[in-house]
């Protein structure tokens, strides 16, 4: 199996930035241990909401050139909806696959599917919650 992979030079959901050449090791790896072929990575830009790479991945993938999509984390995934549910669709209609490289979760199914939501979910309430607590 063919995966494409998928990195980004702006913050993830956590705040964090991680270096291109770090997530693409971190691809690689988790592609290998899996047995597949990894493929150079889409970038996406830095700009705050823009996934044009994204949407132009998900089109390379509804064309059949790849197999399955190897994020770096599932962080990167848009907070939209919609632009999640597109990649959902197609997975779904092409039986393709997504790797998230650092969690190590493969989602290949609408109970995949339905797991991954409600982790993003609980990461979302994680990342708003307050990072310190004062007890008295």
């Amino acid at each position: 199996m063919i995966f494409k992979g998928y990195i980004s030079s702006r913050k993830i959901l956590d705040g964090s930035v991680v270096q291109q050449k770090v997530q693409n090791l971190v691809i690689r790896d988790a592609c290998e241990k899996k047995g597949y072929d990894y493929k150079l990575s889409f970038t996406e830009y830095g700009i705050k909401n823009c996934y044009l790479n994204y949407n132009e991945m998900l089109n390379d993938l509804r064309k059949d050139k790849f197999d399955g999509i190897a994020f770096y984390s599932l962080a990167q995934l848009p907070n939209k909806q919609s632009l999640r549910n597109n990649l959902y669709k197609i997975l779904m209609e092409k039986k393709k696959s997504v790797l998230f490289a650092l969690e190590n979760i493969l989602v290949k199914n609408l109970n995949d599917i339905k797991k991954l939501e409600e982790l993003l979910k609980l990461k979302f309430f994680v990342s708003k919650s307050p990072k310190n607590i004062k007890i008295r």
